[in-house]
């Protein structure tokens, strides 16, 4: 590489966790890990190679106690910046200043807020051990389907808000499962006595599930049933017109006006007027088929009810023939395919299978206008 090459911005906790770099095997972070880096880099840039190390405050307290005093002291001289979490500060570094960004991490869960990541993927760059000692490689970062972005969104709330980790099975057999608390004096047992409606901690000895207000041991209530969130949004810019949750095995109408057990495209103070005024009342009949279990095979099955601007299927990626749908016709989506309707409106699933609050769910009381519960998702 070039000696006036730009600097790069890296991701200590990162590096210092890598099995890449010697010790290699060892699963625990080391700073030694670090210095290999940081002279692998001058050494093939220059000595005076500009870099800037950021690392989550979380480090101090996982790496070695023997090597906390010499990461206050590379603190205290502005050698490291520690942040509550590094991810953002350093990407943001990055895009501002042009750096490269020295991570083996992929960025998914960040993806929407920094949306230039793809477009600069030469600027991203891993390790791995060559000939000659440490060499840089790029990455391997590329574009990815939205529900990768809001399932990683998804993993990283879980592991902030509650310690659950998607990746352990003991964990995921905690969100299977609905919960309640006993306790006599929680204010969450009292509001929800039969299920509650938030995610439980999990206690990091033995993996038993919290009451996240007071703590105490949590009762299973049986099998939390599936539930996937669907996305519609506008067709020519993807502009998020409303999200609701599905149900295994619940039906529910999407169309434009008051709907019987149906979701309201056209409902008062949503956006994109103008595409959901080419939706028919009664446009489609939408399903959710989860019998492949908790997020694995889940799919959209859709009935064409006639429309007038008719509903045309496009599978993921670009890969394989769009087609309109036969009014009357039952057809099974693949996981990443998207409807669009009246050429206006498209429709897809969520990458989120876990949903932190409230769960609410079409119901046969009234129409579904919006929910507010997931708006944090994005555009997924």
């Amino acid at each position: 590489m070039p000696v006036n090459a730009p600097g790069a911005v890296v991701d200590v906790s990162n590096v210092c966790w890598s099995e890449q770099i010697a010790p290699l095997g060892e699963r625990a972070p080391r700073l030694g890990r670090l210095d290999a880096l940081c002279e692998a880099w001058r050494r093939s840039r220059g000595a005076q190679a500009p870099l800037t190390l950021i690392a989550d405050n979380s480090l101090r307290y996982q790496i070695p106690r023997e090597e906390r005093p010499r990461l206050d002291a590379m603190v205290r001289a502005d050698e490291v910046r520690l942040a509550p979490t590094a991810d953002p500060e350093l990407l943001t570094l990055a895009r501002d200043s042009g750096l490269h960004v020295i991570s083996r991490d992929q960025f998914l869960d960040l993806r929407r807020t920094h949306p230039w990541i793809p477009s600069a993927a030469v600027r991203f760059l891993a390790w791995r051990q060559g000939p000659n000692g440490l060499e840089f490689v790029h990455s391997g970062v590329r574009e990815v389907p939205e529900q990768r972005k809001s399932r990683a969104e998804e993993e990283k709330e879980l592991i902030r808000g509650s310690g659950i980790n998607v990746r352990q099975k003991a964990h995921v057999k905690v969100l299977e499962q609905d919960w309640r608390c006993t306790a006599a004096s929680c204010l969450h047992a009292m509001l929800w006595p039969e299920r509650l409606l938030l995610w439980p901690d999990i206690a990091r000895r033995d993996g038993t599930a919290l009451c996240p207000t007071c703590g105490s041991r949590l009762e299973p209530v049986g099998l939390r049933p599936p539930v996937r969130v669907v996305v519609a949004s506008e067709e020519s810019t993807d502009g998020q017109i409303l999200r609701f949750p599905l149900a295994s095995d619940e039906s529910v109408l999407i169309g434009r006006g008051s709907l019987p057990h149906g979701v309201n495209l056209a409902a008062d103070g949503l956006p994109h007027a103008e595409a959901t005024r080419r939706v028919s009342r009664s446009h489609l009949l939408l399903r959710l088929s989860g019998h492949g279990g908790r997020g694995q095979g889940a799919c959209l099955v859709v009935t064409e009810l006639g429309s007038t601007n008719g509903t045309v299927l496009r599978p993921a990626g670009g890969h394989g023939r769009t087609r309109a749908l036969v009014p009357g016709e039952e057809t099974t989506l693949g996981p990443a395919d998207t409807l669009v309707l009246a050429d206006a409106v498209r429709l897809r699933l969520s990458g989120r299978e876990h949903f932190p609050g409230e769960r609410v769910l079409p119901s046969p009381s009234g129409p579904v206008a919006a929910t507010t519960e997931f708006a944090g998702d994005g555009s997924s």
